[in-house]
Formats: structure tokens, C-alpha cells, sequence
């Protein structure tokens, strides 16, 4: 009752400004009378035919006419001042307020265990309230209801199969009020998920991740330092179409702050307490149902200098411990674990170098987050992007279990890659990549005792030009030997020859239709059998009109096939119509596609599963606002009007050429942020939106915390331009690209 009455005020304001418009119609004055220092109630009074004349010429004869003022969109960051003769603002309509309402209704078959057909319905309604203040910041309230009648132990959620038919989950965040003029706070109450403080952000081989609970999060941040703390009940976000909170047993608690020194030199400490977590054994989770539970102590510190690195000269260098104790509920003796990193990164003669050197003990913990322990290695990259030649290469070695516990088997892996694109000229260009792996197992009882282990490659050449009038073609060649594409399937062995062309032409400010084409051969040899066969596939995007987008990817390969991710026809078709006020219709169709799901242990690869899905997806949506903005999201650019929006993908970018092929995936759940202000995350595709943006040039980024190791940013990626159009939306895709070999 609390949320429909608070949802019902902004209404109330509703009516006022419908009751001005019709006053200014009908040739009626609005007068103010101050009532106290702060308040003013407006007096209606009617005015006949003569002086409605001479109160509009009186208007007339007040100086030049204003400037040009998009009707979008406030054109300043500043409140427009007011003029002489002008009434005074309605207090009520200062600030934005914004409404969403969503439901959608998920439809979907999975054949994914054995023979077995599972059929799934799912249901869900979201809703959103933004209200914006002038010192205060946003206020921002989203709560969620599914529902998924029927088989409870059926599913298709995005998210994992929830354990209970309905769920739900509610937040109420205040992002962006100013404690000080250069001081800001953000708070956020409910289902929220733990943060990690910005000197202990993720390197190559360190994520310390993040829990979800149902609490109180609070982020404080200023021009050198970073506070971060909260408290709340352990758990997960499950089932679907809009993931619900399921609790877990226990709590967790962190608090983490960072400073800026003198210069470049900056440190950081945070602490993380976790109860009820399942018991770890070997590095990994053990089943949560039957596991003892423990309460594990986490403390992590870092000292660091430097930071992006963006010209000759600089460099940056970090060194981040990490401790955890593990109590058991049982009275067993608790275990300890040390884990040691240490990061470099130098900018010389225009080549970025990276390397690294960590050592990690068995069953390193951080909070209720079991780390990629029991190891140790070291990294070396370097690469340089230039106009006409962009490049790189690594080199990285692991070796696991090197305690020789006889409990784990021992193994040493050794990894290399190298990939290359060289511009012939403004309209061709040749690129290679090449990753090749090989690990050694050996028997920590009988060191001298030590088996082939296995060996992968894949690796691929690719010629692009710009064919007049006719768009631009790029041919493909692709090698895998023994590579393990998807967790349930067998290592792929093969080669595929692709012809990919870009069939759209011409310069488009907006609504920019993309429209291309994969034609190949396979050949694959993978577990003993040979065959043969076509592959094809088809990438586009259009809109039949200004209110109506569709989009989609679709590729055909064997059935029986092992060099894709997926199998037979697999893909997605989305499309989206604008009705009138504010209402939205969208529905979307996904095909047999290949699952990327976060790894269980941080800092470990995504897994990526080939399924056999079939699922429909059908949503309405509306949209509401009230008030005037303060100021649209992004930084204001001088002398823009207006605004726009954003609309990207984030992808696995296999082959390092900053082109997204049939196959790589979109990657979900990544944290995208506006000019390091305003932050999105994106969907189970991988897209996200900002959909009001100020005009204009802005910057986007990527929290590395939130790309699954060992995934990140590519070189000169760090973050992406982006001009936004006046009444367009601006379409960007950032790719993460396999790290450190």
C-alpha cells in the first residue's frame, strides 16, 4: 500500500501541469502568491479577450526572442534562470521522475538432460520508479515478481532454475548525493550485491568477486579515496524472466577503503566476513546440501602506483595479498590460506608490456568466494596499436598443486598467443591470430612420474577489403586442434574456410541497418570421425520505421558437428515496436543456443555449454516521466542541445580482431559505465542501453571486476568513444578478448 501511494503522488503532479497547460490554452493568467518563505500557491484568474491581447504582445515586446531550446531535453546542466515578468517555477514539477512497468512471459523447451523434453513457463512483472532531486541525488526503486506455474523442478531461467515456483526481489538505491560539493555517496537497500573497494580491482589473474544478499550496500567516493561497506543475508539470484532472490544459509559483511597518496601511489584494505558458507575441499564448492558449513575470515590489502597506461613513460606496478581463516561449525581445526600477487605494466616506444607473478595456497577464500587457489604462475604480455599495424603477443605458465599434495594430481600448463592486423590501406586489411596451449599432469606421489598431459590450438587468417558499392567482404580461415569449446562436448579438431560480406552501404547518422552474411565449409575430424559440411550464417538489423526495430543472428552447422559452440540452427531473433504513450510491444525467439554461464570458482574461464533450447520470450512495456530533468545522464558537451541514446553488445572476441562473428557470444552481466558516472548492466545477450544521454561525445567503460576472468578489455579498449546524435541512438560494441595467453 506504501508503493501505490508513493506511486500515486508524482500523479497528483501530473494533474497540476495538465491543469497550467489548459489554463495557457484557454487564455488563462497564473499568479503567484508566496504563502511562508518556501511555498507558493498559484491563483487561476480569468482574463477577457482584450487583455489576453495585451498580455501576449507584452510578451512579445520583452527583448530578443530566446535561443533555440530542444524540446527533448534540457539543453544545460544548469536551471534556467528566470526573466522579469516571468511567474515562478511550480516546485512540485522540479526534477525528473520516470515509471516503468514490464511484465513478460517466457515459453521454452529443453531437451539438454538425456532424451527427456522439459517444457517451461515463466512469468514476470518489474517495475521502476526514478525520482530525481536537485541535492540529493537519484532515488531509484525496482522490485521484481516471477512466478512459474506448473512443475516447480522445471526451468528455463536465465539465471539458473530457482528452487522455489515464485520469488522476487526488491532494491531501493540513492545513487549520487553529495555529502560535500566533491564527495558523493551511494546508498542501496535490499537485493543488492557486495563491491570490492578500486585499489583491489581485478588483475589478470586475481577477481575477488562478488555475493549477492539481501541487505545494506554503501559506496562513498571522493577525488582520493573510495569507501565501500555492507551487511545482509547470503544468497543467489535465480529463475526467470526476471531472476528472483532465493536465501542461502548465513550472512557476509565487507568493508573495504582505498587511498590516494602522495603522486601516483594509492593503497587499499578490505575485510569480508561470511557465515554459513559450504566447506571447501580441493578448491572447489562442495554440494551446499550436504556440506558442513564454516565462517570464513578474508582480509586483502594492495599498495600500488600508477594507473592506465596511456603514453611512453608510464608505468604501473601493484602488489595485492590476500588472507583467509575457515572455521567449522564442527569444531574442526580451521584451515588458513595465503595468496601473493603481484602485477606490472609498462608504456615504452608505443608498446604496452604486462607481467605478473602470483602464488595462490589450497582453498583461498575471499568471503563466501572460493578463489582460483593451489596454484602459481606468471604472465607476460606485450602489444601496440598503431594506424596501420596492431598487435600482440604472450606467453603464460602455471603450475598447479605445486605442494605435491598426494591428495590432488600436480600439472604444469604453459600458454601462448599472438595475434596481428595489418592495414594495406584505408579500405583492406590482413589479421591472424594463434592461441596454443599445453598442460602436463603428473602424479604428486611419484614426481618423476609424468604423462603426455594434452595439447589445443586454434588459430585463423582473415583478408578484408571495402568492395565499391557492394560493402565489405572479409574471408576467413579457422584451425582448431583438440580445443574445448563447450563443457559438455568433445575437444574440436578441424578446419573451416568462411566468406563473411557486409551487404549495407552508404552513411546513416541514425537508425544505421546492419545486414550480413556467413557462408563456409567444415571439415572436422574431432573424436576419430571425419565429415564434411556447409555452415552459414546471418547477422542483421533494420527498422521498418521510426518506432520499430528488428534484430537477430542465426547460424546453421551440423548437427553432429564440433567446431561451433552450437549445433544445427542456433541463434536469436528480437524485435520491438513503439506504441503510443509510452507503451512498448517486444518479443524475441532463441534457437539451440550455446549457454555462457559464470564460472562457479572466480578467476577461472566462463563455462559455455551446448544446449538444445528452444525458448520464445514475449514482453510489454511502458514508460512513463514527469517533471523537469536537472540534467540528462553524460557529461554535458559546450555548446550541445539535446539529446539522444545508447544502445551496445559486449562480446567474446575469439580472434582479437574487434569484429563480432557468428559464434562469439554476447557476454551477461557485465557492469558498463557512462563518463565513470552512470552504470548499466547488461542483459543474457550481452546488450545494455542508456537510453537519455545528453548530446554529444561521451566515454564508455568496463568494470573488469564484473568480465569473467581470463577475460578483459583488449588493447586501447580500456574505453570507447562514442557520439551520440541529436533525437538518434548511438550504437557501440565492445569486445573482451582471452588475456594473457
Amino acid at each position: 500500500m506504501r508503493f501505490i501511494t508513493g506511486f500515486c503522488q508524482p500523479l497528483s503532479a501530473l494533474r497540476h501541469a495538465l491543469l497550467a497547460w489548459l489554463a495557457a490554452t484557454c487564455g488563462l493568467c497564473v499568479q503567484a502568491q508566496t504563502l511562508g518563505p518556501a511555498m507558493a500557491v498559484p491563483q487561476v484568474q480569468s482574463l477577457n479577450r482584450l487583455e489576453a491581447e495585451q498580455e501576449r504582445l507584452r510578451k512579445l515586446i520583452q527583448g530578443k526572442p530566446k535561443a533555440y531550446v530542444d524540446n527533448v531535453m534540457d539543453p544545460t546542466t544548469d536551471s534556467p534562470q528566470a526573466e522579469p515578468g516571468d511567474a515562478l517555477p511550480d516546485a512540485a514539477q522540479a526534477g525528473f521522475r520516470g515509471y516503468v512497468l514490464e511484465t513478460r512471459m517466457d515459453i521454452g523447451q529443453s531437451t539438454t538432460e538425456g532424451l527427456r523434453l522439459q517444457s517451461s513457463r515463466e512469468l514476470g512483472v518489474r517495475t521502476e520508479y526514478r525520482r530525481e532531486t536537485f541535492n540529493h541525488g537519484d532515488f531509484v526503486l525496482q522490485a521484481d515478481l516471477r512466478t512459474r506455474p506448473g512443475d516447480h523442478t522445471a526451468g528455463l531461467g536465465s539465471a539458473g532454475t530457482a528452487r522455489h515456483g515464485t520469488g522476487g526481489r526488491i532494491t531501493l538505491r540513492n545513487l549520487g548525493f553529495p555529502v560535500t560539493p566533491d564527495v558523493f555517496a551511494d546508498t542501496s537497500l535490499g537485493d543488492i550485491s557486495s563491491e570490492i573497494t578500486s585499489a583491489l580491482s581485478r588483475n589478470y589473474r586475481l577477481s575477488l568477486g562478488s555475493g549477492t544478499v539481501r541487505g545494506f550496500g554503501m559506496r562513498v567516493t571522493g577525488a582520493g579515496f573510495d569507501l565501500r561497506a555492507g551487511l545482509g543475508m547470503r544468497g543467489t539470484l535465480a529463475g526467470g524472466p526476471y531472476p528472483g532472490f532465493q536465501q542461502d544459509e548465513g550472512t557476509l559483511a565487507w568493508a573495504g577503503y582505498s587511498h590516494r597518496l602522495a603522486g601516483n601511489l594509492y593503497a587499499g584494505i578490505q575485510f569480508n566476513h561470511a557465515t554459513g558458507v559450504a566447506a571447501a575441499s580441493g578448491g572447489t564448492l562442495q554440494n551446499a546440501q550436504v556440506a558442513a558449513r564454516e565462517t570464513v575470515t578474508s582480509l586483502a590489502a594492495s599498495l600500488g602506483y600508477g594507473g592506465e597506461l596511456r603514453q611512453d613513460g608510464d608505468v604501473r606496478v601493484r602488489l595485492t595479498g590476500v588472507g583467509s581463516r575457515a572455521a567449522s561449525a564442527t569444531g574442526a581445526p580451521a584451515s588458513q590460506a595465503l595468496g601473493l600477487f603481484m602485477e606490472g605494466g609498462l608504456q615504452l616506444g608505443g608498446t604496452r608490456h604486462e607481467i605478473g607473478l602470483y602464488n595462490a595456497g589450497p582453498d583461498l577464500r575471499f568471503g563466501d568466494r572460493t578463489l582460483q587457489s593451489d596454484h602459481r604462475g606468471m604472465y607476460w604480455r606485450m602489444d601496440q596499436s598503431t594506424s596501420r599495424l596492431s598487435w600482440g603477443a604472450g606467453i603464460d605458465t602455471e603450475w598447479g598443486n605445486p605442494g605435491r599434495d598426494p591428495a590432488r594430481q600436480a600439472s604444469q600448463r604453459t600458454g601462448l598467443s599472438a595475434n596481428a592486423q595489418i592495414r594495406l590501406d584505408r579500405d583492406s586489411a590482413i589479421g591472424v591470430y594463434l592461441n596454443a596451449s599445453q598442460t602436463r599432469y603428473q602424479d604428486a606421489a611419484q614426481p618423476s612420474n609424468a604423462s603426455e598431459g594434452s595439447r589445443s590450438l586454434s588459430g585463423g587468417a582473415s583478408y578484408q577489403t571495402l568492395l565499391r558499392n557492394w560493402g565489405r567482404s572479409r574471408v576467413n580461415l579457422l584451425v582448431r586442434r583438440n580445443e574445448s569449446l563447450v563443457a559438455n562436448g568433445v575437444p574440436a579438431t578441424g578446419e573451416e574456410l568462411q566468406w563473411e560480406h557486409d551487404w549495407v552501404t552508404g552513411r546513416y547518422e541514425t537508425l544505421r541497418p546492419e545486414f550480413s552474411t556467413v557462408l563456409g565449409m567444415a571439415r572436422d575430424h574431432s573424436a576419430g570421425e571425419t565429415q564434411a559440411y556447409p555452415t552459414a550464417g546471418v547477422n542483421f538489423r533494420f527498422w521498418p520505421d521510426a518506432d520499430w526495430s528488428v534484430n537477430g543472428n542465426l547460424r546453421y552447422t551440423s548437427r553432429s558437428g564440433n567446431l561451433s559452440s552450437s549445433r544445427g540452427l542456433s541463434g536469436s531473433l528480437n524485435t520491438e515496436a513503439t506504441l503510443a504513450n509510452g507503451w512498448r510491444l517486444g518479443a524475441a525467439l532463441n534457437l539451440n543456443q550455446a549457454v555462457v554461464q559464470a564460472s562457479l570458482v572466480p578467476g577461472t574461464a566462463p563455462v559455455v555449454s551446448r544446449t538444445n533450447d528452444k525458448t520464445a520470450q514475449l514482453y510489454l512495456r511502458w514508460e512513463g516521466a514527469s517533471g523537469m530533468p536537472y540534467q540528462a545522464a553524460g557529461l554535458r558537451n559546450a555548446g550541445a542541445a539535446g539529446g539522444g541514446g545508447i544502445a551496445g553488445l559486449v562480446y567474446f572476441d575469439g580472434n582479437h580482431d574487434g569484429t563480432q562473428q557468428a559464434g562469439e557470444m554476447g557476454v551477461p552481466g557485465v557492469e558498463v559505465f557512462l563518463d565513470e558516472r552512470y552504470r548499466v548492466t547488461t542483459d543474457r545477450e550481452g546488450r545494455f542501453e542508456f537510453p537519455l544521454v545528453t548530446t554529444g561525445r561521451h566515454q564508455l567503460s568496463l568494470t573488469l571486476e564484473t568480465v569473467p576472468l581470463p577475460w578483459g578489455a583488449a588493447a586501447g579498449q580500456g574505453e570507447t568513444t562514442i557520439e551520440v546524435p541529436l533525437r538518434g541512438t548511438a550504437t557501440s560494441r565492445i569486445p573482451v578478448v582471452r588475456l594473457g595467453g
